[in-house]
């Protein structure tokens, strides 16, 4: 038996996007969909790890509280900012023969603006900027080969000669546009609103082919190929609501952030599926479907959520903390298609799950999240902060069982640690800092991987299970430009 399995993956698994003077989002992004704490903006609140819900003292609080956006005495607009990283991603025995499978991905994650109106003796700010927060490409591709029990020994005595290959290929991404508006009731208290357009695009594929030889007088050619494809576009509103409290040396702040409403979108699925001298019901024959569904309806649920935080401030030295809660949400329909019109013979879309074939759904369940920060001031123009911060998953086990597509399932316990320095000169301020993530995964899922190979998984191949860990380490450098004071 000879076996040979090749895997390329792709992660920019949460790449760190850290901005100075202006609001945009840390992000990793990695192979199953991204997390839901991932945004971190701005030059202190990056290296913060968003433990500014308390108190953001830039333009980044229109994401964290933008009840405290109306305290936030100076307007700055970034010009640039990047991080580099390199990751680590292994999955231990995902296919059930070979040794791990290891990628390490180099990436850069490039710029972002956003910008802040108002003077600073006015009550009302307003915060804007347009950030994309999600930028997810995952591949994916494995391939086995050899004399291997495929056929039943009674109809293909021995082994026979056995080829196949898998793929999966996912690209998502999001732009968003935020708008917030922060009011100063007094000297201590303020409240703010921030609102949130979120473009979501999706494209992802799925194939997988078998090709084996039976022991048989006319040494008959059996193959078998599956592909399926989901692409959609999805408009979605949100608002933020938050309420700060300001003193000397203390800081608090809460927000609450209602599911989204779907303002529009639609979506195209689609399907082929060829095969030649299957086992089917028990006979040989040749079974297909081909079918192309647009303008399907789609349907988007982001959770509820809510984040309380508090920094404390003594003498040089800052601390914060912030606690974030997401709620679940139920198995829902993304996209539901309708079932096929060109299947041969018309039984064998049963077997492929009738209209659930091309039917995508999600779900998540509840999510708890805690960022640390510490920041020490070493002189007016240099101050040092670090931060650890929890980035836990929200994988549905329903999710998991259902048959149909799945196109995002995430499934890691991420750990961040970072930490920098903020140099001030004139207008100009840099930021300079290291990251650190580590997770993993005891049960990571490969979609479409071959074990053992059999007839029974020709058709429908079943997921394989692997132990899987992830680590990256990343240099940040971000310049931005304060281009006015007020």
């Amino acid at each position: 038996m000879s076996y040979k399995s090749f895997v390329q993956t792709k992660l920019p698994l949460k790449r760190i996007l850290f901005v100075v003077g202006c609001f945009l989002p840390l992000k990793f992004l990695f192979a199953q969909d991204s997390h839901y704490s991932t945004h971190q903006f701005g030059t202190r609140s990056s290296l913060m790890g968003g433990a500014v819900v308390g108190f953001s003292r830039d333009n980044s609080a229109i994401f964290y509280n933008s009840g405290s956006l109306a305290f936030v005495d100076s307007n700055s607009i970034t010009i640039s900012a990047n991080v580099y990283q390199i990751e680590n991603f292994k999955i231990s025995d995902a296919a059930g023969l070979q040794p791990p499978l290891k990628n390490s991905p180099i990436g850069s994650v490039p710029l972002m603006v956003s910008g802040m109106l108002g003077k600073s003796n006015h009550r009302t700010k307003i915060g804007y900027g347009v950030i994309s927060p999600v930028g997810f490409n995952f591949k994916t591709s494995s391939q086995i080969s050899g004399r291997l029990p495929v056929v039943n020994d009674l109809e293909s005595p021995g082994n026979e000669l056995f080829a196949g290959q898998s793929s999966v290929r996912s690209e998502l991404n999001e732009v968003v546009g935020i708008l917030g508006i922060g009011y100063k009731i007094n000297r201590n208290w303020g409240i703010g609103i921030s609102h949130f357009a979120t473009g979501r695009a999706l494209n992802f594929n799925n194939s997988v082919s078998s090709r084996y030889y039976l022991n048989d007088a006319n040494q008959t050619l059996a193959s078998y190929s599956q592909s399926r494809l989901v692409s959609y576009f999805h408009l979605r509103y949100s608002l933020k609501l938050g309420l700060c409290y300001r003193s000397k040396r203390f800081s608090g702040g809460f927000t609450v952030l209602p599911p989204s409403i779907g303002v529009g979108g639609n979506g195209v699925v689609s399907a082929d599926v060829l095969g030649t001298n299957v086992l089917y019901n028990g006979i040989r024959t040749n079974v297909m479907l081909n079918d192309r569904q647009e303008n399907v309806k789609i349907r988007y649920n982001s959770p509820f959520s809510m984040a309380l935080g508090a920094n404390w401030t003594y003498s040089r030295v800052t601390y914060g903390l912030s606690l974030e809660y997401y709620a679940p949400i139920d198995l829902y329909t993304v996209l539901e298609s309708q079932p096929s019109e060109l299947v041969n013979p018309l039984p064998f879309y049963n077997t492929l799950n009738n209209k659930d074939f091309l039917t995508q759904k999600d779900g998540a369940k509840s999510v708890f999240n805690f960022a640390f920060a510490f920041e020490y001031v070493i002189s007016p123009n240099l101050t040092f902060v670090s931060s650890l911060r929890t980035n836990q998953s929200f994988y549905s086990k329903q999710l998991m069982e259902y048959k149909g597509l799945k196109t995002e399932i995430t499934t890691w316990d991420l750990y961040h640690l970072r930490g920098g320095l903020i140099i001030k000169q004139g207008h100009s301020q840099l930021s300079i800092g290291l990251i650190y993530g580590t997770g993993s995964d005891s049960k990571r899922a490969q979609i479409n991987e071959f074990s053992i190979p059999d007839e029974l998984q020709v058709i429908q191949p079943q997921a394989r299970f692997g132990a899987a860990s992830y680590s990256s380490i990343g240099f940040l450098l971000g310049y931005s430009f304060l281009l006015f004071d007020i």
